[in-house]
């Protein structure tokens, strides 16, 4: 988008935000021809795309949540005075720095969500339970960013987010939390450093409290050192720090579930405790709210009752702790969560450290479950793979951005061996065509995306077909040959490749997005048509910008040196990655602007096959130059989990209250 385009689209916002009559897009129309005939220099942008972007941020295009509580949940927000500093704060750095957000339906579904909590101004004891269910990469972090911000103004003085299992999805939560929530870097706090604003902060209300944290993003072991500790929680640091958690300012920790992290966590609160309830220290004067990311992800108990799973047991353990205390899911594949056997929950003790504790109720989302549907704009299963009601006959058509692979073997064979270094490819003749063209397909939609306009925006692939190290390194190593090489030949106007690409850009991508354009089901005014010259003058910058990487658990590779963690903020002019990946990139990492996904991994967990979906998502301005190369086996996986997932919802929704929003 051009600034011109940036500067109205900021104007008409504040001008609907200050009207008191309901939004519609009439009324939307309406104000926007009142600011053109006061800037009549205004009407050399694209009309249309402001009115439907500006539908889109007044929430327009959402649906519904429902809603499913326990008769003991009351309502209790419309009885209070909250002053919601933190959430203006947060919503004026939405308006301003994101003027896209829909910010009308953030704030609503926050407001739902902290109604169903527990008012943390209640005296006495008291424990809640919930969970919250959205789709895969539909802006959940967002969601519970924004329920923060408002259960601190509600007086939640402790707020644990568990952030997944791997370092890098806690790093990412965590600057989203800075960004969001603290307003300065944590990691100087960590250190003790004078931080500058950052996200939030450059926005603060003069009598807004400042937001403590023991957890941080990643940084030096000592200055000028290239190791680096994970910022995740640190006993010692805390213990240093000393920072009372019952005092005035609020405390927002994200850490991993990890069982050492969990263990010191508790042993750290266990000590802050300051009433005694039979022979066990509890915290009675902080209210605590805790956020389960990824809830169905090793916080489920999967062993027996009488043989809690060492994550699960550790989180009930904390809860317990506090006298007052809020747990919220939050998922997109709720199937583990919903089967908790209600019988699971007579309370134990257990020991941490030495320490006898009490392990409390399980994490059954026994007082309100809030089922959060996305907008007509967002590309979910349905949209990828279709879907077909047996019952009632109902159909969606996908949109045709799969492209089969049938060419896997023998250099992707079904069963890897990791020690075998024979069976590992070796040079880029190797690779499978399917791959090749893969990359191809990468080159021309960042191309295309240049030419619309989305100079600095993001753009990734997927390469996901090992899990081993090994695999992944060397597959990125030969990835980063063949890039070099179509790089060389199209710096130097020699070679095949541009050929190639012009065939591919004919055949494909000149189709595909006509039928974008044309499919009554899905709705983007800044998807537009484009020749061949248009593409071929931005290739040269786009393959200078790529960047292949190997992204594992480990600090360095075995064959492959680029291991850096996917770190978009530090590409202000944007980030254009091949990223090479198994585990880590399968569940709760955000790969920004993915268009390309080359994806052979198999699982038929109904959970796991869905995180994998990176390519689930909102995909504005580009959803017609995405490609996802997979197997057809994978694809009727796909296919048969969203039926049941929709299923699911649909049963879920018939026994829920129905809300507007």
């Amino acid at each position: 988008m051009s600034n011109l385009f940036n500067s109205v689209h900021v104007i008409a916002q504040t001008v609907l935000s200050n009207l008191s009559k309901e939004i519609t897009r009439v009324v939307i129309e309406e104000e926007v021809e009142k600011i053109l005939n006061l800037y009549p220099s205004f009407r050399n942008i694209d009309i249309i795309s402001l009115i439907d972007q500006l539908e889109q941020d007044s929430g327009l295009s959402e649906s519904t949540i429902t809603k499913l509580n326990n008769d003991d949940v009351e309502p209790w927000l419309y009885k209070t005075d909250v002053d919601f500093k933190f959430w203006s704060r947060y919503e004026t750095y939405l308006r301003i720095t994101k003027p896209s957000f829909p910010i009308r339906s953030l704030n609503t579904k926050t407001h739902q969500i902290l109604d169903d909590c527990m008012n943390p101004m209640e005296p006495g004891k008291w424990s809640r339970r919930g969970m919250v269910v959205g789709n895969v990469q539909s802006g959940k972090t967002a969601n519970y960013v924004g329920l923060i911000n408002k259960a601190i103004d509600a007086g939640y003085k402790l707020v644990i987010v568990f952030a997944g299992i791997h370092n890098t999805l806690r790093a990412q939560t965590q600057d989203r939390i800075d960004e969001g929530v603290i307003g300065r870097k944590s990691v100087d706090l960590i250190q003790r450093k004078t931080s500058s604003k950052y996200g939030v902060g450059n926005y603060s209300l003069s009598n807004t409290r400042p937001v403590y944290s023991y957890t941080s993003t990643p940084y030096p072991v000592k200055e000028g050192s290239k190791s680096m500790k994970h910022g995740d929680f640190d006993i010692n640091k805390a213990r240093e720090l000393n920072v009372p958690i019952n005092g005035t300012d609020p405390t927002v920790l994200v850490v991993k579930k990890n069982k050492s992290i969990l263990e010191n966590l508790i042993v750290w609160l266990e000590d802050k405790g300051n009433i005694i309830e039979g022979k066990f220290k509890k915290v009675s004067d902080v209210p605590l709210l805790i956020i389960d990311d990824e809830a169905d992800n090793a916080s489920v108990n999967t062993g027996k009752d009488d043989d809690i799973k060492t994550i699960n047991k550790l989180i009930r353990t904390l809860l317990d702790l506090f006298t007052k205390n809020t747990f919220i899911g939050f998922t997109a594949t709720p199937y583990a969560n919903l089967f908790i056997p209600s019988s699971w929950n007579r309370e134990r003790t257990t020991y941490v450290k030495g320490i006898e504790l009490q392990v409390g109720r399980d994490l059954f989302p026994k007082h309100f479950i809030i089922n959060i549907h996305s907008s007509s704009d967002y590309i979910g299963a349905d949209k990828i793979f279709g879907y077909e009601n047996t019952i009632t006959g109902e159909k969606k058509s996908p949109l045709n951005l799969i492209r089969f692979v049938k060419d896997q073997e023998p250099c992707f064979p079904k069963k890897l061996n990791k020690d075998n270094k024979e069976d590992l490819p070796e040079s880029t003749s190797d690779l499978p065509t399917s791959l090749k063209d893969s990359i191809k397909s990468f080159i021309i939609s960042c191309a295309i995306r240049r030419h619309r306009g989305q100079l600095k925006n993001h753009n990734s692939m997927l390469i996901h077909v090992a899990l081993y190290v090994s695999w992944i390194d060397r597959v990125a190593d030969i990835v980063n040959n063949l890039v070099t090489n179509y790089r060389n030949q199209i710096t130097s106007g020699q070679g095949s490749i541009i050929r190639e690409l012009e065939l591919m850009f004919n055949n494909d991508f000149i189709v595909t997005t006509k039928n974008v354009i044309e499919n009554l089901s899905y709705k983007d005014s800044n998807i537009n048509e484009c020749n061949w010259e248009d593409v071929k003058v931005h290739l040269k910058e786009v393959v200078k910008r790529i960047e292949v990487r190997a992204i594992h658990g480990r600090k360095k590779g075995l064959e492959y040196e680029n291991t850096k963690e996917l770190n978009y903020d530090d590409y202000s002019d944007g980030l254009t990655v091949i990223a090479v990946g198994g585990n880590k990139l399968s569940r709760g990492i955000t790969l920004e602007g993915l268009t390309t996904s080359y994806y052979l991994r198999t699982t038929r967990m109904y959970d796991s096959l869905m995180q994998m979906g990176r390519w689930f998502g909102y995909r504005h301005g580009y959803v017609d130059l995405c490609r996802l190369y997979t197997t057809d086996q994978i694809r009727l996986w796909y296919r048969h989990v969203a039926m049941a997932t929709e299923d699911m919802r649909q049963d879920f929704d018939e026994r829920c209250e129905t809300r507007s929003i």
